[in-house]
């Protein structure tokens, strides 16, 4: 079960409560001498411990079920009707108990002594309630400020790394002789070719802005900058997409697939004799495969792995399950959660 950290909470909290209970319920009878201090000072403190922990058990078994600023509602919900039924229990055991300590006559009890009671109890316990929910809407507010400004970063540096790799003289050098090749040989792939690699650039500045970005448009890119790699190693790699079509309004991380995509093409052999199979597929309806055969190069390739990591650390930011790599003799496989529009009905397509 979650654990609560309110130890301050706890100790100043009974204080006031025990505070509004004497000034407010039990002082007259203290002064009218009907009860002696210390019994009613006794009372009260069991009374108040009881009603505490029973408000703080509810609280860590709604925050258990339903954690979150996104899961406020079904948690506020179960909780006000655990308060209820505990507000009717101990309602009653307060009317109990008092009747034996001689708090009460027993001509003195009625139906509206135990209505007063639990009317109190529950009176309290909402109290309890707020003073918790309060705290901790407040740090859970703070603590996704801080996760939107540090996925932003992430957003930022995964973008300038993309950036860089596809400006990189290297990528270019290898664009243009491709290109160069195609005008002579055959002009109308080559226009294409610079159409695919238009549509590279705008998707990478227009995505720049943006958290999350359907599947179908990432595919879409992904098939752009697939056949910049077909042009350059032809027949030396392949790519199949397999994925349902309903599937394809799911949300991702914007460069998620060219970033797993070049991964394979950066670290294995590419060639016709050995081609690379890259295939992406989903398994299930909440979850994206990325996988391709393992040729690793023999020599090492300049890399500052910062690739998957980012793709990882993005994950962990939305609150989404972890990536998963698998790696056999043959295979190396990378599956990536599908996260559902109605997770971020704001994304802003």
């Amino acid at each position: 079960m979650l654990k609560l950290h309110d130890t301050r909470l706890r100790v100043a909290g009974m204080l006031i409560q025990n505070l509004i209970l004497f000034l407010f319920f039990y002082l007259q009878r203290v002064l009218k001498g009907e009860e002696p201090l210390w019994k009613v000072l006794a009372w009260q403190l069991v009374f108040t411990f009881v009603i505490w922990e029973g408000t703080r058990l509810a609280i860590r078994v709604s925050r258990s079920r339903f954690e979150g600023l996104q899961r406020l509602a079904p948690r506020l919900l179960l909780l006000a009707f655990l308060l209820v039924v505990f507000s009717v229990a101990v309602g009653c055991w307060h009317v109990w108990v008092e009747g034996l300590i001689g708090f009460w006559k027993p001509e003195e009890l009625n139906l509206y002594s135990y209505l007063y009671s639990i009317g109190m109890t529950l009176f309290f316990c909402q109290l309890i309630a707020i003073a918790y929910e309060s705290t901790y809407y407040l740090s859970q507010w703070k603590e996704s400020v801080r996760l939107a400004e540090e996925l932003k970063k992430r957003n930022l540096q995964s973008q300038l790394e993309s950036l860089k790799n596809q400006v990189s003289p290297h990528f270019l050098f290898n664009s243009l002789n491709s290109l160069s090749g195609l005008i002579e040989e055959d002009p109308k792939r080559a226009l294409r070719f610079v159409d695919e690699l238009a549509l590279i650039y705008r998707y990478l500045l227009q995505s720049n802005e943006k958290e999350l970005i359907t599947l179908n448009q990432e595919i879409e890119f992904i098939e752009a900058y697939f056949y910049l790699l077909k042009t350059r190693f032809e027949e030396g790699v392949s790519l199949s997409i397999d994925v349902l079509p309903e599937l394809r309004a799911c949300l991702l991380p914007p460069l998620t697939l060219q970033i797993l995509v070049e991964n394979a093409v950066k670290h294995n052999v590419i060639s016709e004799a050995t081609p690379l199979h890259i295939r992406i597929y989903a398994n299930d309806l909440q979850h994206l495969v990325v996988e391709n055969n393992l040729q690793k190069r023999k020599s090492s390739v300049a890399s500052n792995k910062m690739g998957l990591v980012n793709v990882a650390a993005k994950y962990h930011l939305l609150n989404q399950s972890e990536i998963a790599i698998q790696e056999t003799d043959a295979l190396f496989q990378i599956q990536i959660p599908l996260i559902s529009p109605r997770q971020y009905a704001h994304f802003d397509r």
